[in-house]
């Protein structure tokens, strides 16, 4: 096979990855397509950015999910959690 020949094979399993990735995405948070779920997400992590969130914020999401974020281990699961409650309620 020439070079022309694996480049393309290569750029076609880049853009395979990305469209699963893309729909993997979609399937596990339908509202992430919506503009609603992302102010909220985009919402919550700039107010809790600077380490200090206002009541507005804490009063929005639900005391099951404040629970979840706060015994969260590290802060990747505490943004899979705010994903997870700004972009699977409807």
């Amino acid at each position: 096979m020439n070079k022309r020949g694996v480049k393309e094979k290569n750029i076609k399993s880049i853009l395979l990855f990305f469209f699963g990735f893309s729909l993997g995405l979609i399937f596990l948070w339908p509202g992430i397509i919506t503009s609603n779920g992302r102010k909220c997400f985009y919402r919550i992590v700039k107010d809790g950015s600077d380490g200090s969130v206002s009541a507005k914020t804490i009063f929005s999401i639900t005391p099951n999910y404040l629970l979840k974020i706060n015994n969260a281990k590290n802060k990747y699961f505490k943004v899979l959690l705010i994903g997870d409650y700004c972009f699977r309620r409807f």
